[in-house]
Parts: C-alpha cells; structure tokens; sequence
C-alpha cells in the first residue's frame, strides 16, 4: 500500500464516520506535505519509520512561513511551533487511523514525541474595548442591528464563528434562553445567552430581519441569503479597525467572553460545557489568564508587603 492509497481510504472512511470536512483536510493536507517530503521513492508504506516523522520535523522548522503557498508570499520568519505541532498531529492521527483499521501492523508514529508548543497567553480585549467595539456600530439601519447583536452575541456566549453563522431560526430558544448549536465533531449542544442578547435577538428577528430566500438560517444578508462565515469575519475585522483595535477577529471575543465569564465569577466547568470542549485543558488557559488578575491584585494590595513593620 503506498501513502496515496491509504489517503484515499482515510478520506472514504472520515466521510463515513461523519468527519467534518475541516478535519478531513486538516489531515489529508498535512500527510500531503508530509508524502511531498519523503519524495517519491519512499511513498511505500512498510518503508516509513517514525525518524522520518522526526526528520520532517526538523525540516519544518527550518522552513519559512507561507513557503510554496499560492497566495501568500514567503516570509522571512520561520514556521511557528504551533504549526509544526498541528502538522505531526494530524500524521499521528493518521497512521492512528490506518493501525486501528488493520492497514498495517504497527503505528511506526505511536512513539513519536511532539514538538513542544509554548503556552503562550491568550489573547482578549478588556471591557473598555468591547465597549468601544459595540459603539462603532449604527444600530439604526436594519444591517447595523444585526451586526450589533452578532457581536453581542458572540461576546456573551463565546460560540465559535462556524456555530453562529450556522445558527438557524428553531435553533433560538426564547422561553429558556438557549441557543443550540452544532459543534466539533457532530456533537449537539446547548448555550445559554442573557436577557439583553434575547432582547437584541428578538428585535432583530422581528423588525429587522429580511424576508428569507430559501433558507432558515438566522442571520441574513440584506437580500434574505445566508451570511456565511467569512463575511461575518470581515464584519468583525472592519468594526475591530474602527475601534482602534489591534486584531479582532471573532475567535478572540471568545477568548474575551471566557476571560470575562471566569472573571465575573463563573466556574471553568460551566465554561467547559458552554464552550464545547472535550476536556478541561483548553478551558484551564483561560483560568490561567484569570488567575492572573489576582496575581496582579495581591502584587498591589497584599496585606504584609503593606504591614509598616
């Protein structure tokens, strides 16, 4: 079996199993790159080791950014770690994949360490720029409406941007203030919004929402179509720009809501549940980033650094 072919299986299997079309090529792109490394003399499976997971790993951090992209040019700065990481994730994954469907014998990666990824802090804008964002915004044009309540939206549930866009009109619970979204991997859940989203939401179903044109989504270009994700990205950049604000971008009001969520007083296992994560290692980053701020606090009012003694 040569890597292309067990690509080819991997795709039809992930499509089966339900696979979200991200994650299928998410894996299908970094074996490619993966299979471009090796060359084409050593495409045979049973000749892949896991020191040739580790040579391309090497490789890779010697490689600049957006090297043989098609449309972005070649920088100067090296990949990041992070990228890196990604990429031996999804070859890990993959061989995963082909030892669990009896392709092959044995996982030659299973012993392969990853690279290891500096936590870095998360990044979030305070309650100050959050208001600034939300004022950049007419809420007196039936579009400017709806931009407000997609950034309210999103900055009090903290949904990820597929989740919104893809929202549809029986997805919106006003008697129990829920939302109920379809995240990663398939997996249904429900997400509690506050009384001044449901009220903003309402408004904008009612009065400002154009006639749909064959479909149920909630959020509506002004010709009744769907507003896909990508523009609601460019919605949020834009308004970010107009505020003065460095990057926003929707990912990062989610690290907003979270941060603010923990610092109001919410605990990590509600937050977990309302994010949508598998685990509490993702959610813990945002407690760490809250922690913080009683660093800070004690720094400035801890009792014996103020005992004149």
């Amino acid at each position: 079996m040569t890597l292309q072919d067990a690509l080819v299986a991997y795709k039809t299997y992930a499509r089966a199993e339900g696979k979200s079309p991200k994650t299928v090529a998410w894996v299908v792109s970094s074996v490619g790159y993966f299979a471009e490394f090796l060359g084409p003399e050593q495409q045979d499976m049973g000749t892949i080791t896991g020191n040739d997971l580790r040579r391309f790993i090497i490789a890779l951090q010697d490689r600049p950014k957006f090297a043989n992209h098609p449309y972005n040019k070649t920088q100067q700065a090296k990949l990041s770690s992070q990228s890196i990481e990604t990429y031996c994730r999804a070859i890990r994954a993959f061989f995963g994949f082909l030892k669990r469907e009896g392709f092959i014998e044995n996982n030659v990666m299973a012993k392969v360490k990853m690279p290891k990824v500096p936590e870095v802090i998360v990044p979030t804008f305070s309650e100050k720029e959050i208001a600034k964002l939300l004022a950049q915004v007419n809420k007196g044009t039936n579009e400017g409406f709806r931009d407000y309540c997609l950034l309210l939206t999103l900055i009090d549930t903290g949904i990820r941007l597929s989740e919104l866009a893809n929202l549809k009109t029986d997805d919106v619970d006003y008697e129990q203030n829920l939302f109920r979204v379809m995240g990663k991997g398939q997996r249904e859940r429900f997400v509690p919004f506050g009384r001044r989203v449901a009220k903003a939401l309402m408004k904008y179903q009612m009065k400002c929402r154009p006639e749909p044109v064959g479909t149920d989504n909630f959020w509506l270009r002004r010709d009744g179509r769907p507003l896909s994700p990508q523009r609601i990205e460019k919605l949020i950049t834009a308004y970010g720009k107009k505020a003065g604000l460095k990057r926003c971008y929707a990912h990062k009001l989610r690290h907003t809501s979270s941060v603010m969520y923990l610092r109001n007083g919410g605990d990590v296992f509600s937050l977990q549940k309302k994010l949508g994560h598998r685990s509490l290692v993702m959610t813990r980053h945002y407690s760490n980033l809250a922690d913080s701020d009683v660093r800070a606090q004690h720094l400035r009012y801890g009792v014996a650094d103020r005992l004149k003694i």
